[in-house]
């Protein structure tokens, strides 16, 4: 890897700790920023040279522990990661997914950060899409919740601030994550979920009609996409997904056959904020990154069945 010191904001949460855990792998020295509202201290608390606060990256502590560890390069991954949450309180969102990043980047722009990856969402901020898949460019509309709002805006603020700056800037456009650790919470929790639920011979819940669409890439495979855009010096916008369009009801009908679950499940009214397709071209990030996913859904199912089950 090009740099000695990295910056994870939200390095205690699912992809997280994904990616501390191989940047340690790679002799890398690791600062954690995470709240724990979603992350938890036992993602990351067995491994060595990590130094982490638990605190909100924009507090004025943490900044100050940012700036005299003066990171080569930023992952930045902590959110607030619900859309329904962002729907019922946008005040909160806006504080974590959009304030917080700016100071954050404010204090950067002061130290030897040369680089500053962010994940972004590429299920939000295209707003309800006329082409599918999606490219970087076919934006249809302002997103459909705040989450969406803010995640699009700071992907803007992020390329007007860096700028013709020292540090420039990977914006990858996630699509639904999933695997080992994955946080029950926004579209892409759908896979522990209903996993869990299957496990436990329970009922999952669908809301909609389940056959709203949607791109699920595995861990692996986005941690893979973070550390290419790392080590690529010029600023980077692009797609991180599969390309591959899943409905809910084949994802039921996919995980209940590797789990061996054979009930029906619980049908409810659709949730505000929450798009009825969304999958992403991931051609521009093949040729930039040399990067494809490598897991298709049948492999990262049983991967995350298997997880379940030693936990």
């Amino acid at each position: 890897m090009k740099f000695e010191k990295a910056l994870v904001t939200g390095g205690a949460g699912f992809i997280g700790s994904h990616l501390v855990e191989e940047l340690v792998k790679n002799n890398v020295k690791v600062l954690v920023v995470d709240n724990l509202l979603t992350g938890k201290k036992s993602n990351i608390d067995k491994l060595e040279n990590v130094e982490v606060i638990y605190d909100d990256l924009g507090s004025d502590e943490s900044l100050k522990i940012i700036e005299t560890f003066n990171p080569d390069i930023c992952f930045h991954l902590a959110a607030q990661s619900s859309v329904v949450i962002s729907v019922e309180d946008p005040l909160l969102d806006f504080e974590h997914n959009l304030l917080q990043p700016i100071k954050l980047l404010q204090k950067l722009m002061i130290t030897d950060c040369k680089k500053f990856v962010f994940s972004s969402s590429g299920g939000t901020i295209f707003g309800e899409p006329n082409v599918i898949p999606t490219s970087e460019k076919d934006y249809a509309g302002e997103p459909a919740s705040p989450y969406g709002v803010a995640k699009k805006k700071l992907n803007e603020f992020i390329m007007l601030m860096l700028d013709n700056q020292k540090m420039s800037y990977s914006i990858l456009n996630l699509a639904n994550v999933y695997g080992p650790r994955q946080d029950p919470h926004g579209e892409a929790g759908v896979m522990s979920i209903f996993t869990g639920k299957m496990l436990n011979n329970e009922i999952p819940i669908v809301y909609g009609d389940g056959k709203q669409t949607r791109d699920y890439i595995f861990v692996t495979d986005v941690v893979s996409a973070l550390i290419k855009s790392s080590e690529i010096d010029e600023n980077l916008f692009l797609n991180i997904g599969t390309s591959k369009e899943t409905t809910v009801n084949e994802l039921v009908s996919l995980i209940g056959s590797i789990t061996s679950w054979e009930g029906q499940p619980d049908y409810k009214p659709q949730r505000e904020g929450e798009l009825l397709r969304s999958v992403l071209n991931n051609e521009k990030a093949k040729k930039s990154l040399d990067w494809e996913p490598e897991y298709n859904l049948n492999r990262g199912i049983e991967e995350l069945v298997n997880w379940f089950k030693s936990e």
